[in-house]
């Protein structure tokens, strides 16, 4: 069976070979590269978004990278449609897709088939302000938990932008983001879902390297040049991992110096990375789970455990 016309679906946390073992496979059934990453779309933040270097760009063709600048607005909304037509694009040339990378809730959107949330860039402008205000965040967190008489999930707590946006589809239509899209269970057809879950004190050794080697590559620079750009003021692209941090430890002339730094960026990523095996272990059913114990060879026993999996599927479809 060809798989022209399916998205192979590969997600896990960050640092668990997801973009090499999708270029390793692209080839193999003819597709094209998609990305599910929530701030590689955007120009200029190359490095610390882990973007793939413009040989392996060469390599097979890829989608939604380097395609914003950074004033300009992403969120799962926009990501879904861009995505589907990039997907039906590459389907109408009779190839397949891979679908690559580590933003859960942008994945699920797309492959179940969540509704789509309602947007008011006024409103969303309104409740930016408040947010700023001194006591802003505790009095929007207050506000809505009150509206609802129920707690409200971690990720709320959390991220700034995750209770920006609750707020502003809340007062749209009088439901949150997780209760309109909490119905929907089962993938559509046409995805096939692999997430690649690594150990965390794997992941951990992973992202020390990586970004060791980030900053050892002009990731402070890349930085501080955005800054320059306004990235402090973008709606979406503020939140990339690791460039605030950078910025503020520059700004206040923080003790320590680059270990100091070093060990902040690499503490903040391996939280997030925390976040992201427990949202990809229980937020996609239906997906294929496989678990890493060790670095050594991992990227090809990836790619073969996927094409077992995907031979006796094929079979099975036969």
């Amino acid at each position: 069976m060809s798989f022209a016309g399916q998205c192979i679906v590969i997600l896990g946390p960050t640092c668990s070979w997801k973009s090499q073992v999708a270029l390793e496979l692209a080839p193999r059934y003819n597709a094209e590269i998609i990305s599910c990453d929530s701030m590689q779309i955007y120009r200029g933040l190359d490095i610390g978004t882990a973007k793939p270097s413009s040989n392996e760009l060469a390599q097979v063709p890829h989608h939604l990278i380097d395609e914003l600048e950074m004033e300009q607005r992403y969120d799962a909304n926009r990501f879904c449609l861009m995505a589907k037509d990039r997907l039906e694009n590459i389907y109408r040339r009779g190839k397949a897709a891979i679908l690559v990378g580590g933003t859960g809730l942008y994945a699920k959107a797309l492959v179940y088939g969540f509704a789509m949330l309602p947007a008011d860039q006024k409103l969303a402008a309104a409740l930016q302000e408040k947010l700023q205000q001194p006591g802003g965040r505790e009095l929007l967190l207050r506000h809505l938990q009150e509206k609802l008489g129920s707690e409200l999930p971690a990720a709320v707590y959390e991220n700034p932008r995750r209770l920006l946006r609750a707020c502003e589809v809340f007062e749209l239509c009088g439901r949150t983001p997780w209760e309109i899209q909490s119905t929907t269970q089962q993938p559509k057809p046409g995805f096939l879902q692999f997430c690649i879950l690594p150990k965390l004190s794997l992941l951990k050794e992973r992202i020390q390297e990586r970004c060791a080697a980030m900053l050892a590559a002009g990731w402070v620079q890349e930085a501080l040049q955005a800054e320059a750009r306004g990235l402090l003021k973008t709606p979406t692209a503020k939140q990339a991992l690791g460039y605030k941090d950078i910025i503020e430890f520059q700004r206040n002339g923080a003790p320590g110096g680059d270990a100091a730094l070093f060990d902040i960026l690499s503490r903040r990523t391996v939280r997030y990375a925390r976040r992201q095996l427990t949202w990809f272990k229980k937020q996609h059913p239906g997906a294929f789970s496989i678990m890493v114990d060790t670095a050594d060879n991992a990227p090809a026993k990836l790619c073969a455990s996927i094409e077992n999996y995907l031979y006796q599927l094929k079979i099975k479809l036969t």
